[in-house]
């Protein structure tokens, strides 16, 4: 089989769910004349899979995703900003010895394993289009955050990116609005996160923290001290809310319009059920078998989440 054939048989695996993988390559007429036989195709297909490998899904949905992304930002930034949300999800694997090994599963407090292997995955998904630019994604007993910051550093210029309280860390953030042009972030404080506050403005404020000695064991060029603004929100049930930004020009960025900015962070939820539920069909197990499938089955399904994406924005 051709590298192309390959490639798009993998991607139609997300976009054709309920049909086994003989039904798929039938269907998309990519079987060359000797593998007509159902049994040939599917052991056809797994080897020709393998030889593939995971790189080249990988490299293209990299370049297709950036392309798309970035055609499709036109006419949606706020004040110049392309918006972005990060957040993390999981998926199943198949439950295979491989799989096991390699992704592992989540463990309750019963000391129950989960049925099924699980992979983390976090990404970088355009709030105003919902198109996934950027992932990292893996074993599941990595820590999300490490996860987060593969996915920081791709974050292109001029952007807001919205992040959950988990995040709210200097060794993350500051490498974040520092690398690059124009990179800031946004995100909820936690209840117990202290500071001092440099001014008397009554809900929009600056503060000072400090950075903990544990990031700067890790990174010795943080400081020891950070700022960021605050703004004090409410939320739908009326709860006060204070949000934190390195959005600092009041002039450039008034609190009113970074708070509904924040408010549209959900959508990333929208992109994720869309993914496991409406493009996989509620199938939200992976059918591959073994650790490198699987992971080139990730990359394709992203770029079939991307061209679901694409034409429901063409055709709406």
């Amino acid at each position: 089989m051709l590298a192309e054939q390959v490639i798009w048989q993998v991607i139609a695996l997300a976009l054709f769910r309920r049909q086994s993988i003989a039904e798929v390559v039938v269907h998309l007429d990519l079987l060359l004349p000797n593998e007509q036989d159902p049994d040939i195709a599917n052991s056809a297909l797994t080897q020709a899979r393998q030889r593939l490998g995971e790189e080249p899904l990988a490299q293209l949905f990299s370049l297709c995703a950036c392309a798309w992304d970035t055609r499709h930002q036109r006419g949606q930034s706020w004040r110049g900003l392309a918006r972005y949300a990060i957040d993390g999800t999981t998926l199943r694997t198949s439950d295979s010895p491989e799989n096991r090994l390699h992704f592992g599963a989540q463990a309750y407090a019963s000391e129950v394993v989960s049925s099924y292997p699980q992979l983390r995955m976090v990404t970088l998904t355009a709030l105003a289009t919902h198109l996934v630019r950027e992932v990292a994604f893996g074993e599941y007993g990595k820590n999300e955050l490490l996860y987060a910051q593969e996915v920081i550093e791709l974050i292109p210029d001029y952007s807001l990116t919205v992040l959950d309280k988990g995040s709210l860390s200097a060794e993350i953030l500051l490498p974040l609005q520092r690398n690059g042009q124009q990179r800031h972030w946004l995100l909820p404080a936690k209840s117990n996160t202290k500071w001092e506050r440099l001014e008397s403005n009554a809900r929009d404020y600056c503060v000072k923290m400090k950075v903990s000695p544990q990031a700067r064991a890790k990174r010795p060029e943080l400081p020891e001290y950070w700022e960021a603004r605050a703004i004090e929100v409410l939320s739908r049930q009326g709860t006060k809310r204070v949000l934190l930004t390195s959005l600092l020009d009041r002039t450039k960025y008034p609190a009113a319009e970074i708070a509904k900015q924040y408010s549209q962070r959900w959508r990333i939820e929208t992109s994720y059920r869309e993914l496991k539920q409406s493009l996989l069909g509620d199938e939200i197990t992976l059918r591959s078998g073994t650790p490198a499938t699987v992971r080139q089955e990730v990359w394709g399904a992203l770029l079939a989440y991307n061209l679901v994406r694409i034409e429901s924005m063409r055709t709406a």
